[in-house]
C-alpha cells in the first residue's frame, strides 16, 4: 500500500458515480427510517424509492436513495 500526497490517488469528476443507499426491513421499518434521514438533513423523502416488497420474503421491503458524492 503507498499513501502519496499528491492528486495521483484522487478520482476525477468523470469517475465519480453516485453512491447508492439501500434500506431493508418491514415496510414501517423502512418509511421509518426514511422519515428520521429526512429529519436528520440527509436526504429528502421524495429520493427514497417507494418501499417495495423483497421477493421470496413474505415480510422485507427494500428502499433505494442515489446521492453524488460531494
Amino acid at each position: 500500500m503507498f499513501i502519496g500526497f499528491d492528486d495521483s490517488d484522487r478520482v476525477s469528476d468523470a469517475e465519480r458515480r453516485p453512491f447508492r443507499f439501500y434500506l431493508f426491513g418491514t415496510r414501517q421499518e423502512v418509511q421509518s427510517a426514511i422519515n428520521q434521514l429526512h429529519s436528520l438533513r440527509f436526504s429528502d423523502r421524495v429520493r427514497w424509492s417507494i418501499p417495495m416488497p423483497v421477493p421470496g420474503s413474505d415480510w422485507q421491503y427494500v428502499s433505494m436513495m442515489e446521492r453524488n458524492q460531494t
